[in-house]
């Protein structure tokens, strides 16, 4: 790529033609390939890919009070969002205040919502609807398993975050959103989801596994259930158990591959196994692939246990 063209240090990376124009940019400079232009009349030194880039190029050409919303929203809080919604190339949406008419642009999804219906809060400097009301409209998009997912995201925090854990919210903040939501699409699907949410919850698939076993008739696993090893000298928290069985489930995803975690996590099984607990790993092709053979292998595991079927 080109080198970037000497611009106004007023203007920053992200800015809006007009706002080049008035400060004595000419068009041809615009045009320089070191500039991308991720929405009409929207410009970026470099390449816009990441989320909060095209975010903030939206916002430098949307006129009027605004915020991010739905899924966009719902992204830059953090939360996980399955697969099949790809970011990089998807449409932002973008919200304002009824009666204003929602923008229209390519790469925009515009809405419109009634005033004080939600808080706006500043995210990397950008306007975003608060996250219990972007988890409300997310229903229109999510599956009922990854809606609650999503739920114990915010519930739970991020637990890569270098600080301590930061819930995006509570279950009564939640739960309010749910109420105030009632009589709007997703409703129901909010209401069953929002009674599954738990907290303590590390990752997506941790979510998708615990309702998967709920589903086939498993009582609900604990989440991070304490388990003294090593004669009491260490305690580890497996990612589900199922203490009046002694059975925990360990979901091993493409971050055990690494060699360091592999060693670990077979060093951390050892140690469970030695205090009597039986550990049934899953992998992403047991819970996303045939679930009846892993479903059949859990049986099989906790009728060894004592599981008595009716």
């Amino acid at each position: 790529m080109s080198q970037p063209p000497s611009l106004p240090d007023s203007l920053g990376t992200t800015f809006s033609t007009a706002t080049a124009l008035a400060a004595g940019v000419t068009p041809s400079r615009l045009r320089n390939a070191a500039i991308s232009q991720p929405f009409r009349g929207a410009n970026v030194v470099g390449i816009a890919t990441a989320l909060t880039d095209r975010a903030a190029a939206c916002a430098v050409r949307t006129r009027g009070t605004f915020a991010f919303c739905g899924v966009t929203a719902a992204a830059l809080h953090g939360v996980p969002l399955p697969p099949g919604i790809d970011m990089p190339h998807r449409p932002l949406d973008v919200a304002v205040v009824a009666p204003r008419t929602p923008p229209r642009a390519e790469g925009i999804t515009g809405h419109s919502f009634a005033a004080h219906s939600f808080r706006v809060v500043m995210l990397a400097g950008l306007p975003v609807v608060e996250a219990t009301a972007a988890w409300c409209q997310l229903a229109e998009a999510l599956s009922r398993e990854d809606l609650v997912a999503a739920g114990d995201f915010l519930l739970s925090g991020d637990p890569w975050e270098s600080h301590r854990r930061q819930p995006r919210c509570t279950l009564e903040q939640l739960t309010e959103a749910v109420r105030r939501h009632a009589g709007k699409r997703g409703a129901k699907k909010l209401r069953w989801a929002l009674a599954r949410v738990r907290h303590g919850v590390d990752s997506r698939p941790e979510t998708l596994l615990r309702l998967l076993l709920v589903a086939a008739g498993v009582p609900e696993p604990v989440i991070r259930h304490a388990i003294p090893v090593a004669d009491g000298r260490l305690v580890l928290h497996p990612d589900l158990a199922l203490p009046q069985f002694g059975v925990v489930f360990e979901y091993q995803g493409d971050g055990h591959r690494e060699r360091d975690r592999f060693l670990s996590d077979i060093e951390r099984d050892e140690l469970i196994r030695a205090e009597g607990w039986e550990v049934v790993q899953v992998t992403s092709k047991d819970l996303f692939g045939n679930r009846r053979i892993f479903i059949e292998r859990v049986f099989a595991v906790l009728r060894r246990r004592g599981l008595r079927l009716k």
